[in-house]
């Protein structure tokens, strides 16, 4: 646990004031806790993507702390694109100011659940075995 916290002051230096070098486990997991309150306080990661210190400790939920440990990676790399990628990086908010002439050009155009398919359907068509009655 405290190799974790070691990793996160390279990822945001200063961080985690205090890190625990006991091996009894109340001080594993306030480590573990410092990590997850430094992952939200200065990443800005929501605490539903991350996972409970009790999950790592115990060994419960790896799932859920494989997962907190992606969404570290990813909102370390939105910070520092220097930092090795772990997965996909965030998506970026990219927004966009339409005038009302663009948005009723939309108006006229007919889509495709309109009769686009020139007919075609299921019929005909089976899937498996046909029910016996």
């Amino acid at each position: 646990s405290s190799g974790i916290n070691a990793e996160y002051g390279v990822i945001c230096p200063g961080s985690i004031k205090k890190v625990n070098t006991s091996k009894m486990a109340f001080k594993i997991m306030e480590n573990t806790n410092f990590f997850l309150t430094a992952g939200v306080e200065q990443l800005g990661i929501p605490k539903s993507e991350l996972f409970q210190t009790v999950d790592l400790y115990e060994g419960t939920n790896m799932t859920q702390v494989l997962w907190g440990l992606t969404a570290v990676a990813r909102y370390a790399r939105r910070k520092n694109k220097d930092l090795p990628a772990l997965g996909p990086d965030l998506s970026a908010r990219n927004e966009r100011n339409f005038d009302e002439a663009t948005l009723n050009k939309g108006q006229s155009i007919v889509g495709m659940q309109a009769g686009g398919f020139k007919g075609a359907n299921q019929e005909g068509m089976t899937f498996g075995r046909p029910r016996a009655l």
